[in-house]
């Protein structure tokens, strides 16, 4: 993790957000949700929603190919005496493509999104977790 975002301070957030998605991106790439899962917490649905839809196309030798996550624009909204700090992110996510065990296409692929997302973290005990996630439509 990136020492800014070990801070808490909005600079630290939007660090923390990016290093998030990479985390993200990563579980896309190769299956591993594990370091992503620690740092939702477990009122973030939509957080678990994902992780268990990567875990479960990286079983049975399944694998996706495809999914990466940009955060082009974060846009945090600072409260100072806040509990926990909202922002708004966009995201970009390249088409995901599932393949089957023995190299064949699975279902249909997901298309690559550009959506708006409300994030809120938290920072306890010295550290950020996600405690929600959201599309904004």
């Amino acid at each position: 993790m990136p020492d800014l975002a070990k801070e808490n301070s909005k600079a630290g957030l939007e660090a923390f957000i990016r290093y998030y998605f990479q985390l993200l991106s990563y579980a896309y790439e190769t299956g591993e949700t594990t370091r992503a899962k620690e740092l939702s917490s477990e009122s973030c649905v939509l957080c678990a929603d994902l992780l268990t839809a990567v875990a479960t196309n990286y079983t049975e030798g399944r694998w996706l190919v495809g999914g990466k996550y940009q955060t082009p624009v974060i846009e945090v909204l600072w409260q100072p005496s806040a509990e926990s700090q909202p922002a708004k992110v966009q995201i970009l996510q390249q088409q995901i493509s599932y393949q089957n065990a023995d190299g064949s296409h699975g279902r249909e692929p997901t298309a690559a999104i550009n959506d708006a997302a409300a994030f809120v973290g938290v920072f306890t005990d010295g550290a950020w977790s996600t405690t929600d996630l959201g599309v904004i439509r």
